[in-house]
């Protein structure tokens, strides 16, 4: 009998090991050279210190009229995926600044904590802008990881207003939904030991990434979107982090959409959506809502 446990924790230890070695390796810095001549607007490229340790790269967009954008990426992209919303936001006025989270693009940082590392990082950019446009209001855009870290973050961020686009409710969640879609259900038993891995991979706690906790937080306005046919962050995710957040609050389920492409399925549709919450949330009248 002994001889059986004993086969079977080196069993386990060796596919814990080898569960390490792979997350390790898809969490690996995503590195990418971003030309700013590219984007075809006129942005100053920045570097900002973060809390997380790394040096952010980013894009700021100055605009003509009261307000700006934080806009954050999802995981393993970069800020290049903001450049239409740039432009969006630049023709209607407001200012953007698009960063690169740690271990992604141009930024330095060792290794995608998945929201952990990048909500200093979400932090530390939405300082700079303070920074840079004393007496505006600031919204936060984030897509996926990105809105992740908008929302996790401890303590708040203190933004004006929130637009969270494919964000999980929790990790585990996530976790085992994408074993799913990947292996099929019956993977959603090695949802414990994929835990496990991220922590000893890259030190990632999952009680650090639950939105679904830190969201009732947040008093800002908020609009959460998501895609209909969205299968890695699944509806009922969205749904159940919009039951939890506090008013004045906005949802919308874009129809056809999967998980990141909720603007370009949207279209016109969803830039109308997104600049009409940001003229109530950050230039009606404080007694205004949402």
């Amino acid at each position: 009998m002994i001889h059986v446990l004993e086969t079977a924790a080196a069993l386990l230890l060796l596919a814990l090991c080898a569960v390490v070695a792979l997350v390790r390796y898809a969490l690996r810095p995503r590195r990418a050279r971003l030309d700013a001549a590219s984007t075809g607007l006129p942005v100053e490229t920045v570097s900002i210190p973060s809390r997380s340790g790394a040096t952010l790269a980013g894009w700021f967009l100055a605009g003509s009229g009261e307000g700006g954008v934080l806009l954050l990426h999802g995981v393993k992209s970069n800020r290049l995926t903001h450049v239409e919303r740039m432009r969006m936001l630049w023709g209607a006025g407001y200012s953007s600044l698009a960063i690169d989270f740690q271990a992604h693009g141009q930024s330095t940082g060792s290794c995608i904590t998945l929201g952990q590392k990048e909500a200093l990082d979400a932090r530390s950019a939405l300082e700079w802008m303070r920074a840079r446009l004393p007496g505006h209001r600031l919204a936060v855009l984030g897509i996926s990881m990105g809105g992740v870290a908008a929302l996790v973050a401890e303590p708040p961020l203190k933004a004006d207003a929130l637009i969270v686009e494919s964000a999980f409710r929790d990790l585990a969640t996530s976790v085992s939904n994408r074993l799913a879609n990947a292996l099929g259900e019956a993977s959603r038993a090695a949802t414990p030991l994929t835990l496990l891995a991220l922590r000893a991979a890259a030190g990632i706690n999952p009680r650090r990434l639950r939105p679904i906790h830190a969201i009732g937080q947040i008093h800002a306005p908020i609009f959460i979107l998501s895609g209909a046919d969205d299968r890695k962050i699944r509806n009922e995710e969205a749904r159940a982090l919009f039951a939890r957040a506090n008013p004045p609050k906005i949802y919308w389920e874009e129809p056809g959409a999967g998980h990141i492409d909720l603007a370009y399925v949207g279209g016109a549709a969803y830039r109308k959506r997104l600049l009409d919450f940001l003229e109530s949330a950050l230039r009606a009248e404080k007694t205004s809502s949402v």
